[in-house]
């Protein structure tokens, strides 16, 4: 039986099933014979086949304990890479065992919908997305047919799926299930069993995955949610509850603009301010600890502003020299004397799971433009990791010299068959500050003037697209646009 059929039976297994298993409830106190601290020895030692036979056994002595079930699911999650028959094979006993059960408890729907959706992501990598989603749609059916008591996960369900129909090259899916989940809370809100910051919610989950496809439905869907809190607040303006939503709506609203358009996020954070301010005063000490929250939380988004526009305006300008400590994987070289060719100055770390996302674009770039006069520097800094050769990663070291951290970087280098070279700025170097770095990775652009044409901070097939177009435009590659 291939991979395909044997996963088609066993869902239907899984669906098929009566209700003769123990409910969850009835058991008391399974779990007291299970050996928590060797278990978590096993786990801190990666040792993942005997943490499963121990784990797995616990189970079999009690199948119902929530906790040993919550521990499957955890152990399931962290051997999605090391492990991953194993793990498909525990995320499949874990949704039968929950869409078995005749009752689901708050908890367990948690757990139901993170096993699905990782056993759908499983699914989604080995290009069966149709089994995926009929898991999902199967999970959901049960989730909703349980009613209110489970609300919260069926919309965190609704959201999962949404992201994996999009994935699957299905937006048009994607947009009506959360439109359906958004018209569904207005409905509610009409007759009093929602809240505000249920729709605030949802209506911030909705525009950060339709911004681009739906932007007329984004700006819909946010007026709506402005409208509604605005008035509230003008029939009760000391509501915090709704003072609150306001504030987590145009928070997401500032935090799609910090790279897009930061000027426009600025005025938004500082009318944020302003009413936040203006708020009355309370000798309620809850309260104006959370007013203080607010406040903090408006302060951290006007912080990345400030650096966004810090990036904005560099774009235009020369850009600084740096001083180098040492280079990896090329000869010695300044910006000055790459004048001629246009230079991407990539901002990473070896500890930056994004940073690394980028690789591919980078090493397609470089073969694509490398003998056309375009150049790679990796930026980077000692770090203190050393390179595991048994495990074939970085990992962190003690008292790591410079000499360690190179041969590091020349065996990361390696390891990732980068073609371009590494460029090792010293301790106490403020150039990151100089070009506003602060967060990675972070992509600065420079043209044959050495003058700044472009900055992106940030993994993702957007960015990739701008920096590559900006990169053939300045090599003309493309005919310029009037």
């Amino acid at each position: 039986m291939n991979r395909l059929s044997r996963l088609a039976f066993l869902l239907i297994a899984l669906f098929a099933l009566t209700v003769s298993a123990q409910d969850p409830a009835s058991e008391s106190k399974p779990e007291d014979s299970f050996a928590y601290g060797e278990y978590n020895s096993l786990i801190q030692a990666a040792n993942w086949s005997e943490a499963g036979a121990m784990l797995d056994a616990g189970l079999k002595e009690s199948p119902n304990s929530p906790k040993l079930l919550s521990l499957s699911l955890q152990l399931a999650n962290r051997t999605m890479q090391a492990a991953p028959e194993a793990a498909e094979k525990r995320l499949i006993g874990l949704v039968e065992y929950y869409l078995g059960s005749s009752s689901i408890s708050t908890a367990a729907s948690r757990d139901l919908v993170q096993a699905t959706d990782l056993l759908s992501m499983v699914l989604i990598q080995q290009d069966r997305g149709p089994e995926a989603l009929d898991l999902m749609t199967k999970t959901l059916n049960v989730i909703s047919a349980q009613g209110d008591s489970l609300l919260s996960s069926r919309r965190e369900l609704e959201t999962r799926m949404a992201r994996s129909l999009l994935q699957l090259k299905q937006p048009e899916e994607a947009l009506k299930l959360m439109q359906g989940s958004i018209e569904d809370i207005q409905s509610r809100l009409a007759s009093g069993k929602s809240d505000l910051n249920d729709l605030v919610r949802s209506t911030n989950i909705f525009s950060s995955l339709f911004r681009d496809i739906a932007a007329t439905d984004v700006a819909q869907y946010q007026k709506l949610a402005e409208d509604l809190i605005m008035q509230n607040l003008e029939a009760q303006p000391d509501s915090l509850t709704d003072l609150s939503a306001y504030v987590s709506l145009r928070s997401a609203q500032i935090s799609a603009l910090t790279y897009s358009d930061p000027e426009r996020g600025m005025e938004m954070a500082k009318e944020l301010s302003a009413r936040i301010e203006a708020f009355p005063t309370s000798s309620d000490e809850s309260k104006i600890k959370q007013l203080d929250s607010l406040s903090k939380n408006v302060n951290r988004m006007s912080s990345s502003l400030e650096a966004a526009l810090a990036r904005v305006r560099l774009v235009g300008t020369e850009a600084p020299e740096y001083e180098a400590q040492s280079f990896v994987g090329m000869e010695p070289t300044t910006l000055a004397q790459l004048r001629g060719k246009v230079v991407l100055l990539d901002f990473w770390a070896v500890w930056c799971g994004p940073c690394i996302a980028t690789f591919p674009h980078l090493k397609e770039w470089s073969h694509t433009y490398g003998d056309k006069g375009f150049v790679i520097l990796g930026m980077t800094s000692d770090q203190g990791f050393v390179w595991d050769e048994g495990k074939k990663r970085a990992v962190r070291g003690e008292d790591v010299s410079h000499e360690q951290e190179l041969e590091m970087l020349e065996s990361f280098r390696n390891h990732h068959e980068l073609t371009h070279g590494f460029v090792l700025t010293p301790k106490g170097s403020n150039y990151n500050k100089q070009l506003a770095v602060q967060g990675i990775p972070q992509a600065v652009l420079l043209d044959q003037q050495g003058v700044i044409r472009m900055i992106k901070v940030g993994s993702g097939p957007q960015n990739a697209k701008a920096l590559e177009d900006e990169i053939k435009k300045l090599l003309g590659l493309t005919e310029p646009t009037n």
